[in-house]
Formats: C-alpha cells, sequence, structure tokens
C-alpha cells in the first residue's frame, strides 16, 4: 500500500477514537442500521456475500460530518441485520482518484472478491466538471478476505466512453452471465431541446469483457424521451424472469404524489415492451432514501439496502445528529419479490426472527425509549398513529389506497423531530389493508400493503418523547426489543 493511503488510514482511526465517546453517547444512534463510526456515510457499496459472510461497504467521510467522500467504509454480518464495523478498505491513494473513492460493486468467483469503483479526480481552475475539469476512472481490486485489497488496477478512462458523454460516468455494478462479464455504469449524455438549449440526458452504458480485465463497449440504455439528466447508481438484475433496471434519474420534475423530493430512485422493466419511463416505480416514498443497491445471497434472494438519506437537503431538512458528530445511516435489508406487475419490498426474514417481546393491547399510548419497535397495523377504515408527543410528532395516515406521512401541524409547521421535513404521500394499486412499522432510534421505515410501497424517514426524538399513540386504529400488535 502507497504511503498516502497508511497516512489516510490513521487519521480515520485517530478520529474515530477521537470522536468515539461523543458519538456513542448520542441518542439517535440506532441498534438494527449500518451507521458510521464518526462522520458522513452514504450510498452502499460491493453489498455481498462472500464465503458465508455478508459484506456491506459504503461510501465514509470520517473526518467531515457534511460528507466529501475520500474513503469505502465496512461492516459484515451473518443475519443481516447485527452488523460489526471493520476497518475502512479503500482510500484515495493514487492518481485516478485524489478526488474520492466513489461507489462500485464487487462480483464473488471462485474464492475471491473482485471490487469495482469510479476513480474521481476534479481539478483545480474554473470548471464545469461536466464537459470539463473532471476525470471519471473505473478501477478493479481484488481480495482474499474481503479487507485486504490488492493493488488498483485501471480499467476504463474517458477515452474509452462514448464520445456524447459527458464526464459524469460512475457507479460501476458488475455481474457474470452466459459465462461473459457485464458492468453497467451511469451515465450523462449530452443533448440539446428543439431550441438549442442544452438538455442533457440521463443514460446507462453496458461493457462487456471475457476476463474482467479488459471491456469493451456494448450498448447504452436509455428511455425514449429525456428522463433526468443524470443516472446514478445503475443495477441490472432478473427477478423471476423479469429484466429489472434499478437506478436513480436525477432531474424529475417533483410532483404531488410522486417524484417528491430532490432526486428520485426506482426501478423499471426491461422485459416489457413498453418504454422504461413508463414502468418507472420509486423504490420509496419517504424523505431519506437513495443510491439502493442489490446482491444475491447464497440461498438465491435478491437482497437491497439503500441510504437512508438524500444528496444535496441542507436547504431543506437536516439530521440533528450532526451536532454528535456523525450523519446519516443505511437502510434495513430488504428482499425483494415479483408479484402483481411490479416489485414488492419487504424485512429480510431474519429481522422476524429476533426476540421480539409482545406488547399487550391495553392502551392507546406506548413508550419505547430505546427500544426498535415492530408494529403491525390491520388498515379497516381510516387509521392514524402518532409517533411522538402532542407538541413533536410524525403522523401516518392510511385510508382507502392513499398512505401519508407527515410532520407537520395543522398550521403547516413542521415539528421539531423532523429537522425541517414536511409531508409524503403514496398510493397503492387497491385499498392499503396492512401496514408494518419499524422504529430503531432514529429511522421509521413504514411498508405498505405487504411492501407494495414504502416510506423511509429519519426522526429525532428524544428518549421521553418516544411515544406512540394508536389514535384511530382497531386491531394492531405492537412488539419491541
Amino acid at each position: 500500500m502507497a504511503t498516502k493511503g497508511l497516512e489516510n488510514f490513521q487519521k480515520v482511526k485517530a478520529e474515530e477514537e477521537r470522536m468515539e465517546r461523543t458519538v456513542n453517547s448520542c441518542p439517535f444512534r440506532t441498534r438494527f442500521h449500518i451507521m458510521p463510526p464518526v462522520g458522513w456515510i452514504n450510498d452502499p457499496n460491493g453489498l455481498c456475500q462472500f464465503k458465508g459472510v455478508y459484506h456491506a461497504y459504503f461510501q465514509y467521510s470520517p473526518l467531515n460530518v457534511n460528507g466529501g467522500g475520500g474513503y469505502w467504509g465496512h461492516c459484515v454480518s451473518t443475519d443481516l441485520i447485527r452488523w460489526e464495523y471493520k476497518d475502512p478498505v479503500l482510500t484515495t491513494d493514487i492518481p485516478e482518484d485524489r478526488s474520492g473513492v466513489y461507489s462500485g460493486s464487487a462480483l464473488v468467483e471462485d474464492g475471491r472478491m473482485y471490487v469495482f469503483y469510479t476513480g474521481n479526480v476534479k481539478m483545480p481552475g474554473d470548471y464545469d466538471y461536466i464537459d470539463a475539469g473532471r476525470v471519471s476512472t473505473q478501477i478493479l481490486v481484488e481480495s482474499e478476505d474481503g479487507q485486504h485489497m490488492s493493488e488498483k488496477v485501471k480499467l476504463l478512462g474517458m477515452e474509452d466512453y462514448p464520445e456524447e458523454i459527458t464526464q459524469h460516468v460512475r457507479d460501476p455494478k458488475v455481474w457474470k452471465e452466459n459465462g461473459r462479464y457485464y458492468m453497467i455504469l451511469g451515465a450523462r449524455e449530452r443533448a440539446w431541446d428543439e431550441e438549442g438549449k442544452r438538455r442533457d440526458r440521463g443514460t446507462a452504458l453496458v461493457y462487456v469483457s471475457e476476463d474482467r480485465k479488459k471491456w469493451k463497449f456494448s450498448r447504452k440504455i436509455d428511455s425514449e424521451e429525456t428522463f433526468g439528466y443524470m443516472w446514478e447508481c445503475p443495477d441490472l438484475f432478473c427477478l423471476e424472469g423479469e429484466k429489472v433496471l434499478s437506478f436513480c434519474p436525477q432531474g424529475l420534475k417533483s410532483e404531488e404524489e410522486k417524484f417528491q423530493n430532490i432526486y428520485q430512485s426506482g426501478y423499471s422493466l426491461l422485459s416489457r415492451d413498453a418504454d422504461l419511463e413508463s414502468t418507472f416505480r420509486e423504490w420509496d416514498m419517504g424523505f431519506d432514501f437513495y443510491a439502493p443497491q442489490s446482491f444475491e445471497a447464497d440461498d438465491g434472494r435478491r437482497i437491497l439496502i439503500g441510504w437512508a438519506g438524500m444528496p444535496d437537503t441542507a436547504d431543506t431538512h437536516r439530521n440533528l445528529s450532526v451536532k454528535n458528530g456523525w450523519q446519516h445511516c443505511l437502510t434495513i435489508p430488504c428482499e425483494l419479490e415479483y408479484r402483481e406487475g411490479r416489485i414488492f419490498r419487504t424485512p429480510v426474514r431474519e429481522l422476524f426472527a429476533l426476540e421480539w417481546e409482545a406488547v399487550p393491547e391495553e392502551k392507546e399510548r406506548y413508550c419505547w425509549a430505546e427500544k426498535a419497535v415492530k408494529l403491525e397495523v390491520s388498515v379497516r377504515g381510516r387509521t392514524r398513529i402518532r409517533i411522538g408527543t402532542e407538541k413533536n410528532e410524525m403522523t401516518i395516515t392510511a385510508e382507502g389506497n392513499k398512505t401519508e406521512i407527515s410532520f407537520l401541524d395543522r398550521k403547516g409547521n413542521p415539528a421539531v423531530c423532523g429537522g425541517g421535513r414536511g409531508r409524503r404521500v403514496c398510493r397503492t394499486a387497491g385499498d392499503v389493508e396492512n401496514l408494518l412499522i419499524l422504529i430503531d432510534s432514529s429511522i421509521v421505515e413504514l411498508f405498505i400493503h405487504g411492501g407494495e410501497a414504502v416510506f423511509t424517514t429519519r426522526i429525532y426524538l428524544e428518549r421521553e418523547e418516544r411515544e406512540i399513540r394508536l389514535l384511530e386504529c382497531e386491531k394492531y400488535r405492537l412488539e419491541m426489543i
């Protein structure tokens, strides 16, 4: 390893030790979600099961609570629920990644892990960093244990991308199919509208290889009409015979009941004849979900984990854990199932195997303090649930095919516990029959109608404010652990 790499890792260790007491004393630390030991976490990377152990890597900024890249953090688990933090595995130590070790994926084959990621370079100067000033390189490292990485090998550079593609090319996802290797990359293509104004369009680039080392451009995947100006974090996989493209289109116009965040995450069914825009569905309708990645477990399950956060939201909402030196977490791992023409997303079965303790149905108000909560609700007519106190709350309302989460009071003022978050709405194909609500300290994940739709949001309640009140709710089962 280069001297710079060792120095960078030493800085991380020193900062983690310096901030350990402050971070661990924060009331918003979770029990079953991957968090940064200090600083900032964002995209999950390199998700895989390797030699029987689940590995989750992630974008990690230990030296800056507001992000900025620089490392791949690392956690391992044997059950997808209890995660053990390991030392970071990648840092900026070669010319091709000096501005950031960006997102990527892992391929497991023949007892070895192959990790692919984007090395980012931003040159100093007066550049737009779209057409000039940026270098995006796809890089490979290998590992025999998931922790120690080989020397870095350049696979693709700016000279290997189609001429019409800007310098925004990143997030390689690699898989093997029919004896060949495939890589899909998120990209931004130069385009103009009828009036000659620049209107770039998002696209995905597919490359093919016989040996994981030499890659040849194969094709682009895009929509008939412009669907966002940049696609991030592409993921292409098959689910029960359906070919699925998961991606994050940036630049979609927000609407009342869809595309409600600044950037979106969703999937399209490529097996259908329709254009991918017409089959696009959002993975999550909450405030805090972005950059998901999936992998196939040894037992054949397709598991998805997302970042429980959102880029560029400093002006709209914030995370109150920042005062304690850390920010963000990853979502609970979920199983994906295709049925009824769409993908249902539900928590991995290992979560339900925990030793949950049932709470008697004797009252309308329950306190959960430091425990994790699992609340299952049968929806009959209008259902309304409050998390928090009357003066500082988030409400969940379900009626007909509409579900809403809100941090707003009757006057439209946001609750302190939402950090500026307001209201989000979604609709299911039919009437909502059930809700599954998971609360783990500062994160709420709401699974609607068996996982047809999901809300993920952060919530910042002090321990004494952690109440659940079933305002309009007939049949439910509440458990804690």
